[in-house]
């Protein structure tokens, strides 16, 4: 009743006969009991293999689960991706609604980031430091922006399933058609006649153009919800591409274009989806490349014998190649207050020509910065010529600033100072009223780049307005920092306007950093509603709270897209 006395079986081995007929066997020696009944011989193998899995075997089967789990993970993205496209088709298309007016609730920045709340819009890649590092040079209400590493996986740890990553034929196309239509003009380093042309013909798909080919599709999910699930996908397998390719390179002295556009490419996606320290150190490997293919020195003279033999369509996205990481390279010293890598004074590149004149195939021969910086000439010029030209004035106002601080800690008066603050406000005026000359239309505007250049020069005017409220502990100057005091007033309210005015191009049209300009122009209101809101009219006071929370709901809106709105945002709280 509570069990067996005696065990089931005869200790020792069945014979083979019974075995054989599976039969029980009482295995009594020298002569089973079912042997002697049939008058057989009684064989029995007493070295038989033991029963269960071989040694090992468990290992081996552990490793065929995982990968099994990591094929099943990648079709089920693919389903995903699908459901996410339907789901797209039936709304609105936009990840927050225009007329939402609900206040935005930023998660605990101290919490882990396993504790944060699962309904976040977007898990935000870096938190704000206890202590910011400040240095002198910098402005003393623009902090540096945290390194903290985030939780993406490591480009260099490569699952199996990186190297199986399978995409739809249906799915490129889609990528590819998206980051024509949303990168590109934000990022014009191709030609879309010749870069179509390579992607078709599967011939002259060598290495650098199949990384090349990848970073599009990677910065083109930066800018897609409905590409959300295999994001991360996509991109360690650009990384895992690029890597291979640092370490595969046959001649050290060779290097292809293909290969710096993609690292561009993937140093913007790093900015606005993975953290800010990657895509610092990726921007550094941008660097170092156009440095390697000196091109800053495309349009030096050269003997006629090469010169003959140049394709302008090639020679044009060098060019435009160069002016990117140029704008980069200014973008991230305008951040950080840090010195710039890419010299301006060495630059022997020509300008970009015309957008329209690149995609047909004519190339222009444009001018030289130096030429422009210094000329009055209001003529129109392409899109990314007007951002190269207004960042420069911006990183010239940067360097202004630095070299007064300087002055100013090795003698009493400043060397200089108001012939080049003179000389900056005069350059930068007439470039917006070039601006406003070329581009009147600014509600019909339909090139992101252009409103972001507009963006850009309103920031340098707050930036002079800055620098020119150092001189108010003299009496004597009272009057020339009002004056820019109204004019940083004006240019933030203006930013305002025109991220208001970028809702009609959709902000998955916006520059990667945008969000830089608007939280300069919000804290120029902030700043103005503090220091100047006993002396302003109550209509004055409603117009810079309008433009403040017009600058606020940009960032609230942007931050879906773009991590560094998240961050400015939470400066701004």
């Amino acid at each position: 009743m509570y069990g067996r006395a005696e065990p089931r079986q005869q200790p020792g081995y069945a014979c083979e006969e019974c075995r054989k007929k599976k039969l029980r066997c009482d295995r009594q020696r020298p002569q089973c009991g079912a042997c002697a009944n049939a008058q057989i011989p009684c064989e029995v193998n007493d070295r038989r293999v033991p029963r269960g899995p071989k040694k090992g075997s468990i290992g081996a089967l552990r490793s065929r689960i995982v990968a099994l789990e990591r094929r099943l993970s990648t079709s089920q993205s693919e389903e995903n991706l699908s459901t996410d496209a339907h789901e797209a088709g039936s709304s609105d298309g936009s990840p927050v609604k225009e007329n939402s007016m609900a206040p935005f609730h930023l998660p605990d920045w101290d919490a882990p980031q396993q504790e944060q709340p699962p309904n976040t819009s977007i898990p935000l890649s870096w938190g704000v430091p206890e202590t910011a590092p400040q240095s002198p040079l910098l402005f003393p209400d623009l902090p540096v922006l945290p390194t903290t590493a985030t939780s993406y996986p490591s480009p260099k740890q490569s699952p199996t399933s990186v190297s199986d990553v399978f995409i739809a034929d249906l799915v490129k196309s889609d990528l590819t058609q998206l980051y024509f239509d949303r990168v590109h003009p934000v990022v014009p380093i191709l030609n879309k006649p010749k870069t179509f042309k390579w992607i078709h013909d599967g011939s002259n798909m060598s290495e650098p153009r199949q990384c090349l080919q990848y970073a599009m599709w990677t910065s083109a999910t930066a800018f897609s919800s409905q590409f959300s699930g295999i994001q991360e996908t996509i991109y360690a397998k650009t990384r895992f591409l690029l890597d291979q390719l640092d370490l595969n390179g046959n001649d050290s002295l060779i290097c292809h274009i293909e290969h710096v556009q993609s690292w561009i490419l993937i140093t913007f996606y790093e900015f606005a989806k993975t953290n800010y320290r990657r895509g610092w150190l990726s921007a550094g490997r941008v660097f170092r490349l156009v440095q390697f293919l000196k091109l800053y020195d495309l349009d030096s003279p050269k003997p006629l014998a090469l010169n003959s033999e140049v394709d302008l369509i090639s020679l044009e996205e060098k060019r435009r190649t160069f002016w990117v990481a140029y704008c980069l390279d200014r973008f991230m010293s305008v951040i950080e207050g840090a010195p710039m890598t890419l010299s301006e004074e060495v630059v022997y590149t020509r300008l970009p020509c015309p957008d329209t004149d690149f995609e047909r195939g004519l190339v222009p021969q444009e001018s030289f910065l130096a030429e422009t910086m210094s000329s009055a000439d209001m003529r129109p010029y392409a899109p990314l010529a007007e951002c190269v030209i207004l960042v420069t004035i911006c990183s010239r106002a940067l360097s202004h600033r630095q070299i007064y601080t300087i002055e100013t800690l090795y003698s009493n008066i400043p060397l200089d100072f108001s012939s080049r603050h003179d000389w900056l406000d005069g350059m930068l005026t007439r470039r917006i009223n070039s601006l406003q000359v070329n581009n009147p239309s600014l509600s019909v505007a339909d090139n992101p780049m252009i409103i972001f250049s507009y963006m850009v020069a309103h920031s340098t005017v707050i930036y002079l307005c800055r620098i020119i409220e150092t001189l108010s502990r003299n009496d004597q100057n009272q009057s020339l920092v009002w004056d820019f005091q109204e004019r940083g007033l004006w240019a933030a309210q203006e930013i305002a306007r025109l991220a208001k005015e970028h809702e009609h191009l959709g902000y998955f049209k916006a520059h990667t950093f945008m969000p830089l300009t608007i939280y300069l122009g919000a804290s120029r209101l902030a700043r103005h509603l503090e220091v100047r809101k006993g002396e302003l009219k109550t209509s004055e006071i409603e117009d810079v709270e309008m433009s403040l929370r017009a600058s606020v709901e940009a960032l609230q809106k942007l931050q879906s897209v773009n991590n560094l709105a998240s961050y400015y945002l939470h400066l701004l709280q």
